[in-house]
C-alpha cells in the first residue's frame, strides 16, 4: 500500500468551502464552474475545484468512495487527473436532465474533450471507483459495493509520460451548489495486470 499524503495535496481552482482528513475530503461547489475544452458547441471551462497528489511512479492504482446529493443537471464529481487544462480526465456520475444517474468519462487530450456516458438508474449518487496508472495508459473502473469493479474505459493520455497529478474533483454548470464526499481512499500498487498475450 503507498501512502496518500493528505499534506501534500495540491487544489486545482480551490473553493471557498472544503474539508479536509485523513479519513474524507468533502468539496463544495460553485455555481458555473466545470472542465471542458474544444468542443463543436464552444464551451470552455477552467474553473471547477479539484484536488490532486503528482507522482511519477508509472504504476499505482487509485480506489475511493464518491458520494453527493443534487437534483441540478449536470451537477458532478469523481475521479480526476489533471496536467494542464488542455490535458485531463474527469469521471463519476452525473446527474443528467432525464432524470437518470449517468456513469461519465471525459478525457481530453492537447485541448480537445471526448465523452462517455451511459444510463445508471434514477437515485444512486454514491459509487466506488478505481484508477489504475500503466505508463501513460489509464484504466477506469466503477463498483456499487466496492469489491466487485466493471471497466468504464481504458484511455490514453499524451501528456502523462512522467510525473501525472490525479485525485478528485466536483463541478455544478449550472446554478448550483452541493457537498462531495471522498473517502475510503487507497493508494496501491497497480492491480492493472499488464497485458501477457500476444495476440489478444
Amino acid at each position: 500500500m503507498k501512502h496518500f499524503d493528505i499534506s501534500a495535496l495540491k487544489w486545482i481552482n480551490k473553493p471557498a468551502q472544503f474539508s479536509l482528513s485523513d479519513s474524507e475530503i468533502v468539496i463544495h461547489t460553485s455555481p458555473d464552474t466545470d472542465f471542458w475544452r474544444g468542443t463543436y458547441y464552444g464551451l470552455e471551462y477552467n474553473n471547477a475545484p479539484g484536488i490532486v497528489l503528482a507522482s511519477d511512479e508509472p504504476f499505482w492504482t487509485l480506489k475511493a468512495k464518491v458520494a453527493f446529493t443534487s437534483t441540478t443537471y449536470f451537477d458532478q464529481c469523481g475521479l480526476f487527473i489533471y496536467q494542464d487544462e488542455n490535458n485531463w480526465m474527469k469521471s463519476g456520475i452525473e446527474y443528467q436532465s432525464n432524470g437518470y444517474q449517468q456513469l461519465f468519462s471525459v478525457v481530453t487530450n492537447n485541448g480537445f474533450s471526448d465523452w462517455s456516458m451511459a444510463n445508471f438508474d434514477r437515485v444512486t449518487q454514491t459509487m466506488h471507483y478505481r484508477l489504475s496508472r500503466r505508463g501513460s495508459d489509464f484504466l477506469l473502473e466503477n463498483s456499487v459495493d466496492g469489491v466487485d469493479f466493471m471497466m468504464m474505459r481504458m484511455f490514453h493520455l499524451f501528456h502523462a509520460q512522467e510525473s501525472v497529478q490525479f485525485g478528485f474533483f466536483a463541478s455544478s454548470p449550472g446554478d448550483s451548489s452541493f457537498a462531495a464526499h471522498f473517502s475510503q481512499i487507497e493508494w496501491s500498487e497497480c492491480c492493472w495486470n499488464a497485458h501477457g498475450s500476444s495476440r489478444f
